[in-house]
């Protein structure tokens, strides 16, 4: 017989949930990058937040560009197509560095770079930064409770109305 609380036992559970965080932060990634924005926001609990922010030197302090909680995050995704379209495609690369997990939450910290190809083939790097989560697991799936974007770039050409 197993013993099911063992450290064994729950350094596996621990290393199985850290993987299948990476692999949500991954995943929603690319479904942004393929603008698959409904199937996004299910990654979202029913009371998680997204917000986006950048540190302003001049100010000296942080600003906030977007922050919506995910009812607010499902009218703004739904009004897309009535915006005019910037029409390069986007590449997410991820680095997941770190998740602390405490039972059922935990907090993960992910580099990224977004690249821009304009549809002509030119492409450039578009924005840097790092993803802060907060995750909850409920009924065996982890869901973002907040997603954070902190961006170093604080310059976007052209400037988005798409989530990064």
């Amino acid at each position: 017989m197993t013993d099911t609380n063992s450290p064994e036992t729950n350094l596996i559970q621990e290393l199985i949930d850290k993987e299948t965080i990476f692999t949500l932060i991954r995943q929603t990634a690319a479904w942004l990058d393929n603008e698959e924005l409904e199937l996004w926001l299910k990654t979202f609990s029913d009371d998680a937040t997204y917000e986006i922010t950048t540190s302003s030197p001049e100010l000296g302090s942080d600003m906030s560009w977007w922050h919506s909680e995910q009812k607010d995050l499902k009218k703004i995704i739904n009004e897309i197509p009535e915006h005019v379209r910037d029409k390069a495609k986007r590449l997410h690369l991820i680095s997941p560095i770190s998740a602390e997990l405490n039972n059922n939450t935990g907090t993960v910290l992910t580099h990224f770079s977004i690249y821009r190809t304009e549809p002509d083939g030119r492409s450039s790097l578009y924005v840097i930064g790092k993803y802060f989560d907060e995750v909850i697991k409920t009924k065996d799936i982890w869901y973002y409770k907040s997603h954070k974007v902190i961006l170093d770039t604080r310059i976007l050409e052209p400037f988005t109305h798409l989530p990064l």
